[in-house]
């Protein structure tokens, strides 16, 4: 409140009263300062940093006081589910962790409960049929027709680009190569991209633009979703070209779930790739451990052992040249010819340049005493390697042989 100073008489009594406010003054600096000079010689008491805080601290000024307010949480009611279109449900997309997963093994879709579906804005809605749907808008309300392919527990799903505004990509359509997991309730696959980027492949539409569907007949996108994994496309090499103006890509996996989905069926089915994993695992393991195993008994020239490790390495799915040749040779050295010639057989039919394995087999012949069979080896091996001088004496010592049976 403004202090005004226009009667004289105010003036004498503030004149009067201004030393006793002086000393009144000083006198609560003098006891501020030992206030400070006591805090400064006890630790215990704490320095207030505010006086709006002093309810912070207990009536010895030694401990602290939190004051916790009871927030009574109100219950989030959630709108209900939109109709279903059918009996097969609102499929809601949820986000994929881990983009390189191609199972759901170290998948993650961070699903808190089956209610939070709900509050997806954006949903398919598959007809019960399976040979029809619609991507479901709600945030521009509008419902947008896609293709459905029904292949049993294989779904595959697609969408022309509609789009407001001026074109900006050469996204074409979509298409999800899904599966039916989790007692139904979730689909899970790869995720495509078809780009066009020919001015005949888009048409205008009343807000924007949107893919002209004879550009690419919707059969034509579905091949191009069969040749996917034919030519392995993967997060690195993602993409092929599949006109002069086209191309499909591979954009990473996806997701969608029902809200009733069952998350105890996707722990099961995550759990049954883990011990399949694992089984797995120990399998290739075992297989090197046997090969190995073998390897050793050569080398101590038990050919019998060696030959029982092979077969085992082999009975566990291993499959290389290497295999088959150790085991050519160790059928060779326990005397069954037969079964070395068949696996030398296999070796040539994938690389017929192995002179080794054509000299072995010469060598088995001419045990046999099949002369012809062994003289073709050794022209073999000399027209790959002219210089190889030991099978060059072996066909000429077989010619001469020949000629004296004859």
């Amino acid at each position: 409140m403004a202090k005004i100073f226009l009667i004289r008489s105010f003036l004498g009594l503030a004149l009067l009263l201004f030393p006793l406010t002086v000393a009144t003054a000083f006198a609560a600096q003098e006891s501020e300062e030992e206030e400070e000079e006591e805090s400064e010689e006890d630790p215990n008491v704490p320095q207030k940093e505010d006086d709006d805080d002093v309810d912070n601290w207990s009536d010895e000024g030694v401990v602290e006081k939190k004051v916790e307010k009871k927030v009574e949480e109100k219950k989030r009611e959630l709108p209900p589910e939109p109709k279903r279109y059918g009996t097969s449900g609102n499929w809601y997309e949820v986000t994929v962790e881990c983009a390189r997963c191609p199972n759901l093994l170290d998948q993650s879709f961070g699903l808190e409960d089956s209610m939070v579906m709900r509050e997806f804005f954006d949903f398919i809605q598959i007809d019960s049929n399976r040979k029809s749907a619609k991507f479901v808008f709600p945030s521009i309300g509008e419902n947008r027709p896609m293709g459905v392919s029904d292949k049993g527990k294989r779904l595959l799903i697609w969408q022309y680009t509609v789009d407001v505004g001026t074109r900006l990509t050469d996204t074409y359509a979509t298409v999800w190569d899904l599966t039916l997991q989790a007692k139904d309730g979730l689909l899970y696959g790869r995720r495509y991209e078809v780009q066009a980027w020919s001015e005949e492949a888009y048409e205008d539409w009343e807000r924007g633009y949107q893919a002209k569907k004879s550009f690419i007949s919707s059969s034509k996108l579905l091949s191009y979703a069969d040749l996917a994994p034919v030519k392995a496309l993967d997060t690195d090499n993602n993409r092929f070209q599949v006109g002069g103006d086209s191309r499909i890509s591979f954009v990473g996996y996806a997701a969608f779930v029902r809200s009733d989905v069952d998350k105890g069926a996707i722990e099961d089915e995550q759990s049954a790739l883990r011990e399949k994993a694992e089984k797995e695992a120990k399998r290739l393991r075992d297989q090197k451990d046997e090969y190995s195993k073998g390897q050793s008994y050569l080398d101590d020239k038990d050919w019998e052992s060696a030959l029982e490790s092979f077969e085992k390495a082999a009975s566990l799915g291993m499959e290389s040249l290497d295999l088959h040749y150790e085991l050519g040779f160790t059928y060779y050295k326990v005397g069954n010819l037969s079964k070395a010639k068949e696996h030398y057989s296999t070796i040539l039919d994938t690389d017929p340049r192995d002179t080794d394995v054509r000299y072995n087999l010469a060598r088995i012949y001419e045990k046999e005493r099949d002369w012809d069979a062994a003289i073709r080896e050794y022209q073999a091996i000399l027209k790959f390697d002219p210089d190889d001088q030991v099978s060059r004496e072996r066909l000429n010592l077989l010619k001469t042989a020949r000629e004296m049976q004859r």
